[in-house]
This record gives C-alpha cells, sequence and structure tokens, in this order.
C-alpha cells in the first residue's frame, strides 16, 4: 500500500460489518448462501421422503407403519382418517425403513471421505473453488435424483453418497474463508451469519417442501429436487466474481477494510504453509474440548434433521401439512436466537465484560444444559396428547442451539486460525464417524418408532450433553494455541511454558471456570421460572445437578498449578 493510501486509509472510516458497504458482509453472505444450498439439498430428504414413500402399500406389509398401531387406545385417529395415506403421506414408492435407514447413512458416509482432505486442502489451496464445486455437483445430483428414485433405490442411494461427499467439503471450507477474512472480535457474529442458512433451509424445507410436494407441477415431490438445485445453481453463479480466498486480492474492497481484515487475523497470501501438527494437536485439551462437543452436537444435528420429520407423524401425530409447519418452527427460533446471542457476546468481549474465554465456556455449558433438558422433557412427556408441549420443547432445543455460535464455533475457529479447516475437518470427521454409527442405531431402536423407543434416544442425547458440557466449561480456550502459532512468534516461548500442558495455561485454569460458573449460574435462575408443575420440578431438578457439578469442580483443581509446574518448564 502506498503513503498516500495508507493516510487515506487511516482517515477512512471503516464499514460495519452489518453495512452493505462492507465487503466483509457481502463474503459472509454469500456464505450464509452456501450453506443453505448445501443444507437444503442435503436435509430436504427427512421431509420429502414422507411423501415419496407409497404409505398406504407399506401399511399392508407392516403394521408398525400404521398411525392406530400400539397407542390408538390412547391417541385415535381424527374421524376420517384411518391410515396413513389420508394424512397426506402417500407416495409413489416402495420403499422400506431399512431403504430409508441406508439412505440416510449414504450420505453419512459419503462425508466421511471428503471431510478430512476438504479441510487441509482448504488451507493449504484455498476454499472458493472448493465450495464452487461441491455446490454446483450437488444441483446436478439433485436434478437426476427423481430419475435415478424411480429407477432403483440403489441409484438414488449412491446420489445421495455423493450429495454427502459434496457437503463433508462445505464447512471446513467456510471454515477456513471465516478465519481469513474476519477479526476475533467479529467471529461470533460472522459464524453465527453464514450458519443462518441452515437455519433458512430448515425453514424453507418445513414450510415449501410439503407445498411442493403436494402439488400437481412435475409429479409433486420431483419438483422439490429441481427448485433447489436451481438455487444452488443460482448461486454458483454469483460467488465466483465476488469471493476471494485472501482480503489481498479481493478487487472489490476499500483501503480501510483490506488493512483492518490485514491487521486483525492471522492467515496471509503469502504465508508458509505448513503440514497440520496432528501430534500436539491430539494432545492439547481445547482441542478435545471441541471434539468431544461437536462430537455430541453433530449426533443429535443428524438423528433430529434425519428423524424429526418421522417423530412428529408417529409420536405426535400430524398431517403432512401440520408436519412442515412443526418441523420448521424450531429452525425460526435458531435463526432469531442465534443471531442475538452472537451479537450480545461480541458486544461482551468488546466491552471487556467477559473474556473470550470465559465467553465460549459460559454459552457452550447453557447450550449444552438446556438441550438436555429439552431431550428429557420430550423424553417424559411430550406425545400425540401433548402436542403442543412436544413442538415447544423441539423448539425450545433448537433456541438452545443457538449458544453454540458464540462457544464451540467460536472456540474452534480461534485456537489455530491457520489451520482454522483442518480442526474442522478432523473434528467433523471423527464426529460423523459417531453420528454416522448412531444413525444406525436410532434406524435399528425406532422398530415401531413408538414413544418407549424415542424416549430412550432423547435420555442418552441428553446424558451426553451434560457429560460434554462440563468437558468442555473446563478446559475449552480461545487462545491461540502454541503448535498454531507461526514459527517466528513461538521463539522465547519454551522458557515460559511451565504450568502449561498442551498449550492450555492450567494454573489460571481455576480462575477461568469459577468465572465460568459464574456466568452460568446467575443466568440459570431465570430459566428455571418459566415452568410450573411436575416440568417445573424436573427442571429444577436438573439445574440444582448441574450447579452442584460445577461448583464441586472448581476446589478439585487447587492442584493443577503443582501438575502444571512439574510437567512445564525444563
Amino acid at each position: 500500500m502506498s503513503p498516500s493510501s495508507e493516510h487515506a486509509a487511516s482517515n477512512a472510516k471503516l464499514p460495519s460489518l452489518y453495512s452493505l458497504k462492507s465487503i466483509r458482509f457481502r463474503i459472509v453472505f454469500l456464505m450464509m448462501f452456501a450453506m443453505f444450498c448445501s443444507c437444503s439439498i442435503r436435509s430436504h430428504l427427512g421431509v420429502t421422503i414422507v411423501c415419496m414413500i407409497n404409505a398406504t402399500a407399506l401399511e399392508r406389509q407392516s403394521s408398525s407403519m400404521s398411525l392406530n398401531r400400539s397407542t390408538e387406545d390412547d391417541c385415535p385417529l381424527s374421524k376420517g382418517h384411518q391410515s396413513l395415506a389420508d394424512f397426506g403421506y402417500n407416495g409413489d414408492l416402495l420403499w422400506t425403513s431399512s431403504d430409508q435407514g441406508f439412505i440416510f447413512s449414504a450420505m453419512s458416509f459419503g462425508s466421511l471421505i471428503t471431510l478430512l482432505p476438504s479441510g487441509m486442502l482448504a488451507d493449504r489451496f484455498g476454499p472458493k473453488l472448493i465450495i464452487f464445486w461441491s455446490v454446483l455437483v450437488m444441483a446436478v445430483m439433485s436434478y437426476i435424483a427423481p430419475l435415478l428414485a424411480n429407477l432403483h433405490v440403489l441409484a438414488f442411494t449412491a446420489s445421495r453418497f455423493i450429495v454427502g461427499a459434496c457437503n463433508g467439503c462445505i464447512m471446513p471450507s467456510l471454515t477456513a474463508l471465516g478465519a481469513r477474512w474476519f477479526a476475533k472480535d467479529e467471529r461470533s457474529t460472522m459464524n453465527a451469519m453464514y450458519t443462518s442458512g441452515v437455519q433458512l433451509a430448515g425453514i424453507a424445507i418445513g414450510l415449501a417442501t410439503p407445498l411442493l410436494c403436494t402439488s400437481n407441477i412435475l409429479s409433486g415431490w420431483p419438483f422439490v429436487y429441481y427448485v433447489y438445485a436451481s438455487v444452488a445453481v443460482a448461486f454458483a453463479t454469483l460467488w465466483m466474481p465476488f469471493v476471494s480466498n485472501h482480503v489481498e486480492n479481493n478487487r472489490h474492497i476499500s483501503d480501510v477494510e483490506r488493512q483492518y481484515v490485514t491487521e486483525n487475523t492471522v492467515v496471509r497470501k503469502n504465508q508458509e504453509k505448513k503440514t497440520f501438527p496432528w501430534m500436539k494437536a491430539f494432545l492439547s485439551p481445547p482441542f478435545w474440548a471441541i471434539l468431544v462437543v461437536r462430537t455430541a452436537f453433530v449426533t443429535q444435528d443428524k438423528i433430529m434433521t434425519a428423524y424429526t420429520a418421522t417423530y412428529i407423524r408417529d409420536v405426535l401425530r400430524t398431517d403432512l401439512q401440520t408436519n412442515g409447519i412443526y418441523t420448521s418452527l424450531p429452525y425460526i427460533a435458531q435463526l432469531i436466537s442465534k443471531n442475538v446471542v452472537s451479537a450480545v457476546a461480541d458486544y461482551l468481549k468488546r466491552k471487556k465484560f467477559m473474556s473470550h474465554t470465559v465467553s465460549v465456556r459460559v454459552f457452550q455449558l447453557i447450550s449444552n444444559a438446556g438441550t438436555a433438558l429439552c431431550f428429557i422433557i420430550l423424553a417424559l412427556y411430550a406425545d400425540c396428547n401433548h402436542t403442543v408441549l412436544g413442538v415447544a420443547f423441539l423448539t425450545l432445543r433448537n433456541l438452545f442451539l443457538a449458544f453454540v455460535s458464540p462457544g464451540m464455533h467460536t472456540s474452534g475457529l480461534s485456537i489455530a486460525p491457520a489451520y482454522s479447516g483442518s480442526v474442522l475437518s478432523i473434528t467433523m470427521f471423527i464426529a460423523s464417524v459417531v453420528a454416522t454409527v448412531a444413525l444406525y442405531v436410532v434406524g435399528v431402536a425406532l422398530e415401531s418408532s413408538t414413544k418407549l423407543e424415542w424416549s430412550i434416544i432423547y435420555i442418552s442425547l441428553a446424558v451426553a450433553n451434560v457429560l460434554t458440557g462440563i468437558f468442555f466449561a473446563i478446559f475449552a480456550s480461545t487462545d491461540v494455541q502454541e503448535w498454531a502459532k507461526p514459527c517466528d512468534t513461538r521463539k522465547g516461548a519454551a522458557g515460559s511454558a511451565g504450568g502449561a500442558i498442551g498449550g492450555l495455561d492450567i494454573s489460571g485454569l481455576r480462575g477461568d471456570l469459577e468465572k465460568t460458573v459464574t456466568g452460568v449460574l446467575s443466568g440459570i435462575p431465570i430459566v428455571g421460572g418459566i415452568a410450573a408443575g411436575p416440568i417445573g420440578g424436573i427442571l429444577g431438578l436438573v439445574i440444582s445437578l448441574l450447579q452442584t457439578v460445577l461448583k464441586l469442580l472448581i476446589p478439585l483443581l487447587k492442584g493443577l498449578p503443582v501438575v502444571g509446574g512439574v510437567v512445564g518448564g525444563h
């Protein structure tokens, strides 16, 4: 930059992240568009499949597919509705529940193939082209999906495997792009904004898909695939001219915004590309904190995305149109709350009310505790006689998911900016392996899709959320880890390593945890006041248990600085 340009940049005003003049806003908008396309093509099958299947024929083959099966005395069908077909579930494909489980698993297996290499390739060569080609191939697969579905279930399954493989490239590549373009104080907001594409896709799937399925245009359900594919093609035409891998080679950005991004990010255009430090990362407690929470949340996300429409159909007992509305409500709640919560988190950090590390711990622990509570309520109380309660806590669960953006996601962007794509790829790969196995187990467990079967699944997810939330509250961080710093910044760091293990400053852990517990517990009584009766009793019990566990952790950490002193130093 010339001296005159530097002078002009110093006098010019930096555009806000929310300003239409900001290139950062345009980048994050297109990132959100990419997420929308990826998630809509991947996830709409969870709703579309219930109108692709010939429910009447399957009813005759298996009594487990009947709405009247084991609970007809508790939940009799409304007058005039005697079968699934009467509720709108009347497609033309004869795919069994095993076929459907195989299709969903194929997408997960596809993502496993690309998760690891995509993040590393994005870190080394840039994420722009990876995202472009991934979305474009997904669009092609969506265009030919109806033809393949009518040809054979295996042909359709193969196309979903390819969709899963392309989808596995999207999130790691977007994470790598975000680390190159957004400052630390903007990352919670940025993460919430671009991942809002997931919720927008969920809303579109819930509201539009049932209408498209039941329309007479192009035989109904095939029209769904054509619509989402066309949207993806529209995205591809906008992505290439407006997005760049680095701020340095963006033609549209102002000097002041270029200077701001360059000074507040770690990744540079000409920075030396290094191999990911596998051993050091897996010895890093903050890395493990991200891994365990991501595993829990990816697993529950895949289960809920694939089976929520089935749960609403079989346990809450609704028709197809109502099913779509109920499916979209949780996404609406999450879309609103995640952007508000993330903006609040960034504000608290800018005003120094919370450190970056305490912030991610507090917000993530709220997310884990809140989602666990919702799963417990769904397991114990929600059924066809309490449909509103079930929908309310499905929605509330997604509201608590909003706290993941300023929590685990922000930590993942912060601990290793130069390796952000790799960190996400590795943790997502391991999480997806667990989630794929879990999908198979859920498919087996839901032999009849009864309330009891769903209760077992929900309680299991609640336990996982509580345990991983506590682990994250102890070990999470936002500090750039030693193994992730450029070589020149590591010089002289070895002598100051006393009291640290794997990049985690154990000597300060107890103080950070005290702040985390204080932050979480100060907000919990407000939540506790929203419920009454038996639900309030359970809520109070869960909160009391969480408070007790967290308070017990602080005294246990008194000896940690001694351990750190033994391990660290020379």
